[in-house]
């Protein structure tokens, strides 16, 4: 009787040790170190393989103590993490380590721990380095890794321990120039560029190959800085900064920047400058509590002009872009002091897509017909008007709630051009969460007047989930509200001979 065979054959027993070295790099390269070093007892093979990998992730979580108490877990210095990073980096051959993500986040390590780390990355020719960390008393980045000429990626997540230490700040050294560096991902909270304007400056400015910079602020991340920042080769910016005290100043001079992703409060005065290769712009601009009328929506007589003037600043400075995308705040500012849109001309003559979220209030109204009016080139428009407030009374009526018809329209709201305006290339515009308002009425109006070629007009009601007694009675008044809406809609006459409306309620 033949004998069961109840294993592999010699040739099948480890076909891991088998695998390409590149493929085993590649799979480690997924998971943490930690993880890895562990891995070594599936094979022979792996026992040193891992000490050569390309790919170093280290996570301090991994080496958190098990304990109930989870108060100290946040406050004990994780000498585990620390002695396996070092008996890694000693271990490991003299081969270049291209990747390096340190996570210190979850507990605390030294900074003069994480620079011993970075002068060991920067020997090992560094390419792309992650250092997400919590800081007592500040950061440095290291000289060494300034002048570090492999170095084509950074991303530094830093967090100071003391929420109230707004001195708590980065140190930058005299020697920069990051010769190779294409991305750089900073994300600051409680801890700032404070200092040295002119060395905060010379930082920005000594990236010459940098194609992508995200700038992360939270609180004290940009506070009371002015910065000049130049980057001539720069395709991908990000500026999102929650500090609504900070009054800071950013001027950005970018030729090539080819997208452009803004999220702040307009105490931030920032300025662009020079960007002739601008593609996609999304700007979201918040107000601050304190500037906003009690209540209400809009911003405080005394803060309109400042607010307007730097709107149009900003509208000026990113007017050869080719797709937009503003919120309500944006609109809300521009439209603040309308003698200023028509005392400065601008004509976005690249703009071929615009896309809006607004309340279709009188001033954003205002901005949103300007926009149009400076924009001969547009060819579609999507604009989504957000949720009404139902709680407090509407900012502009109903169409059912005044005496309105199609004739007396124009005497109801005026538009505020002084000048006609002609939609020569608008072909496509959807318009989604109409609520029946005299505003929107009138913008549809205006739309239908002036757009000579549109083809297509989606218009979408606004509609909720909820299946509650009160959200069914509000259903009904609002399919009621809908169809006189529609029905007013439809007397309006057309520049257009092919238009198609189509209707969503």
């Amino acid at each position: 009787m033949k004998k069961r065979n109840s294993g592999f054959s010699s040739s099948e027993e480890d076909r891991i040790s088998n695998l390409p070295d590149s493929i085993i790099y590649h799979i480690l390269s997924f998971i943490y170190t930690e993880d890895a070093a562990k891995f070594s007892v599936l094979s022979k093979r792996w026992r040193s393989i891992w000490k050569s990998l390309p790919v170093l992730n280290f996570c301090e979580s991994c080496h958190c103590s098990e304990s109930n108490d989870e108060d100290s877990l946040d406050e004990r210095p994780s000498g585990a993490f620390i002695d396996f990073v070092d008996r890694v980096f000693r271990l490991h051959d003299d081969s270049d380590i291209p990747v390096i993500r340190f996570d210190c986040f979850s507990l605390h390590t030294s900074v003069s721990t994480i620079y011993k780390w970075i002068e060991i990355a920067v020997k090992h020719k560094v390419k792309e380095l992650y250092i997400k960390a919590k800081v007592e008393d500040g950061f440095e980045i290291p000289p060494c890794l300034c002048t570090c000429e492999s170095l084509t990626k950074m991303e530094l997540q830093l967090t100071g321990w003391d929420e109230d230490n707004c001195e708590n700040r980065i140190r930058l050294p005299l020697d920069m120039s990051f010769p190779r560096l294409e991305l750089l991902h900073l994300r600051l909270e409680h801890i700032s560029f404070r200092g040295d304007v002119n060395l905060t400056n010379r930082f920005f400015s000594s990236l010459p190959s940098l194609e992508s910079l995200i700038m992360e602020m939270g609180h004290h991340g940009f506070h009371n800085t002015k910065l000049n920042i130049s980057l001539p080769k720069l395709k991908y910016f990000v500026f999102d900064c929650q500090n609504d005290e900070s009054d800071s100043g950013v001027k950005l001079h970018a030729p090539s920047l080819a997208s452009f992703i803004f999220s702040s409060y307009l105490s931030t005065k920032f300025s662009p400058q020079c960007m002739s290769s601008l593609v996609t712009a999304d700007i979201e601009i918040r107000v601050r509590r304190e500037d906003k009328v009690v209540g209400s929506y809009d911003i405080r007589p005394e803060k309109k002009e400042a607010y307007a003037q730097h709107a149009m600043g900003f509208l000026r400075g990113i007017h050869s872009v080719k797709v937009l995308k503003f919120n309500h705040s944006f609109l809300k500012a521009l439209g603040g002091a309308h003698y200023i849109l028509d005392a400065q001309p601008l004509e976005c003559y690249n703009l071929q897509h615009l896309e809006l979220q607004t309340y279709l209030s009188r001033d954003c109204l205002h901005s949103v017909l300007y926009i149009l009016k400076i924009s001969p080139n547009l060819e579609s428009l999507s604009l989504k008007i957000s949720e009404l407030n139902y709680d407090k009374p509407p900012v502009y009526p109903f169409c059912d709630e005044v005496n309105i018809n199609p004739e007396n329209m124009g005497d109801y709201l005026d538009a505020g051009l002084s000048l006609p305006c002609i939609i020569s290339q608008l072909k496509f515009v959807e318009i989604k969460g109409l609520h029946g308002c005299v505003n929107e009425l009138k913008f549809i109006e205006f739309l239908l007047k002036h757009a000579t070629v549109l083809e297509k007009l989606v218009l979408a009601c606004y509609s909720t989930e909820q299946d509650s007694l009160s959200e069914k009675r509000m259903r009904k008044v609002r399919e009621k509200r809908m169809k006189k809406f529609r029905e007013m809609l439809l007397t309006f006459p057309s520049a257009s001979k092919n238009i198609r409306i189509l209707w969503k309620f």
